[in-house]
Parts: C-alpha cells; sequence; structure tokens
C-alpha cells in the first residue's frame, strides 16, 4: 500500500559526457528521467512508500525504466503497456557563459496516447495519503490535461493530500497555457510548488518569495503555497523556500552546494517535502525538501539517489569524507 502516489511520463535522457557539445559528441549518457517518477524514487529512499502511476511502451527502453523504478523501491503496480514509444531528451550541460539547453523527442510517446478513462483512480489511490503530480502532464495533451484533473478531484475526495508542481516547460507550450491549465485545478490542490522565476512568467506575481507566496495563495485560493529561488552563498549557492499556508508566512534556506548537476533539484525537493509532510508536518517537510535538492546538486542523472542519512548529514552542515 503507497503511502504517496505519483503520476506522469518518463522519458530516457541523453547526455553528451564532459560538457561536450551534441556536435562533438560520440557517445552518450542515458538517464530514465522524469519529473514524477524522480518524486517518487526520492520518497521511496527516503521510507516513504511510493507508488508510480503511468504508460510505458513495450520493450526494452519500457523494461529499463521499469527495472529503475523497482531498483530504488517505487511500487509500478499502477504502469500500464501500450503501443508507441518512450519520449527522449537530450541535455547539454554548459557552463557560463555558455549555459545548459535541454532538445525534446517526445512526440507520439506511449503515454500521450493515453485514455483517462482507463484510469481507476479510485482504486489508483487505495490507501495513499498523498498523490503528486506536476504541470508538464497536463501541457502533454487534452487527454493528459483531463487525467491530470481526474487524479486530482479523485484524490481530494479520497482525503488525500494533493500536489502540483508548476514546472514551466516553454518548449512545451506558453506560460499562459500553464496558467490556464493550474486554474482549472487550483480547488483540488492541497500544496503549489513552482520557483520564483514561474511565478512571474505564469502568474505575473513579482516580489519577494514570500510575498509572491502569500499573494498566489490568496488569488488561487490554494491551501500552501511554496516558492523557491536560488542565491548565491560562501561554498556556491543555496536554495531559499517560501512558505505560505495557515501557519503564516517564512522561508527555510538548504545548505550550501556547488554540484553540477542541477537538473531534478525541484524534483527532489518535492520528495524531501512530500516525506517530511506526511511524517513530521509541514515545517520539517520545508527543511529535509531544502536538504534534498541541496544534495542532488552532487548527484548525476535526473533521480534523488540520496537517503535519510545523506540529509541529516547535509543540515549539519558535515561533508566529511566516510571512511
Amino acid at each position: 500500500m503507497a503511502s504517496a502516489v505519483t503520476f506522469g511520463e518518463a522519458m530516457l535522457r541523453l547526455s553528451p559526457p564532459g560538457g561536450l557539445r551534441l556536435e562533438q559528441v560520440r557517445a552518450l549518457e542515458t538517464w530514465p528521467a522524469g519529473a514524477e517518477l524522480n518524486v517518487a524514487v526520492g520518497l521511496a529512499r527516503l521510507g516513504t512508500p511510493a507508488a508510480w502511476v503511468s504508460v510505458l511502451p513495450h520493450g526494452p527502453l519500457g523494461e529499463l525504466v521499469l527495472a529503475h523504478a523497482r531498483s530504488h523501491g517505487v511500487d509500478v503496480g499502477g504502469v500500464t503497456r501500450a503501443e508507441g514509444r518512450l519520449g527522449l531528451y537530450f541535455v547539454e550541460h554548459g557552463r557560463p557563459p555558455l549555459p545548459s539547453r535541454a532538445l525534446y523527442d517526445r512526440a507520439g510517446s506511449a503515454f500521450t496516447a493515453l485514455d483517462p478513462a482507463t484510469l481507476d483512480w479510485p482504486a489508483l489511490l487505495s490507501g495513499a495519503s498523498a498523490l503528486h503530480v506536476t504541470g508538464i502532464t497536463a501541457a502533454l495533451g487534452e487527454a493528459c490535461e483531463r487525467a491530470v484533473a481526474d487524479a486530482l478531484s479523485a484524490a481530494r475526495a479520497a482525503g488525500c493530500h494533493t500536489s502540483y508542481d508548476l514546472n514551466l516547460r516553454t518548449l512545451l507550450g506558453p506560460p499562459e497555457g500553464w496558467r490556464r491549465r493550474l486554474e482549472s485545478v487550483a480547488s483540488t490542490v492541497g500544496t503549489l510548488l513552482l520557483s520564483l522565476d514561474d511565478a512571474a512568467a505564469v502568474l505575473g506575481a513579482g516580489g519577494e518569495p514570500e510575498q509572491v507566496a502569500a499573494r498566489v495563495r490568496h488569488e488561487l485560493g490554494i491551501e500552501r503555497v511554496l516558492v523557491s529561488r536560488r542565491l548565491p552563498a560562501q561554498g556556491g549557492m543555496r536554495r531559499e523556500v517560501a512558505a505560505a499556508d495557515d501557519g503564516g508566512t517564512r522561508t527555510v534556506s538548504s545548505p550550501a552546494f556547488a554540484g553540477d548537476e542541477p537538473i531534478g533539484a525541484g524534483d527532489a525537493f518535492a520528495a524531501g517535502f512530500l516525506h517530511g509532510l506526511l511524517t513530521s508536518g509541514a515545517d520539517r517537510g520545508l527543511k529535509l525538501g531544502a536538504a534534498m535538492a541541496a544534495v542532488k546538486q552532487a548527484v548525476p542523472g535526473d533521480a534523488p539517489v540520496i537517503g535519510p542519512d545523506d540529509l541529516e548529514l547535509a543540515l549539519a552542515g558535515d561533508a566529511r569524507m566516510r571512511r
């Protein structure tokens, strides 16, 4: 029985090694990827039973993703198989002044051909305490948008906590569409997660993170809003997260980090936050989420391959070599 359920598409990420550009590459590193899958992995590794609902294609690439999820303890009983393909995306890691960039090759995937009517959400959510989705899934087409809305409604009816990570991807459509989709499900969202930049681009909400969190919460009528940003810190960078809910507004900061893998940090935060929320409350969730996002910067690939001991060491500021 899963305590948390996530729903979304998986892809395969392909990255040139050693900072090479795609035009130069002769071999690619491969990593299973996908925001909701990453969150399920993070939750399971922290000790919260997690299930992932998705559609994967028949064949070896689908098997690769399933093996990845299972290896981290994720329940894949809600994953169905279908004809079609697995979406791909390519990531070039850049260093200033050259930015990193992503190239999607995901059209026509097995996931985007799903039929929302085949998803039995009361059964899929049986025994769950939380459901996590993202704006990415809702942006993949009308069927996916409806499936996200159905999942949130069913979770709300079942008394599950619901979380929605906005996760703006301009390569999947303009900000106006992300705003419309968020507003259409806002009444069924318990916690909204978004970056300060996405709040400005999608909702026109500018200012300091605590102000933005309070404003978005008021305008959308959502129980809890979490707004994050990255700031310079001694030793590298830190992640700052502002929260607005019935407990007022407050801000937590992550330990400083200097890692080279920002992809998946937001998913790591979501996993840490939800684990803390379900076990000890929102304030503990904020601390764990911030620490999880910081540690993820040093972990290659999309998934937060991180355990509870890693978080406690990060919170204690202890990065000594263990022998």
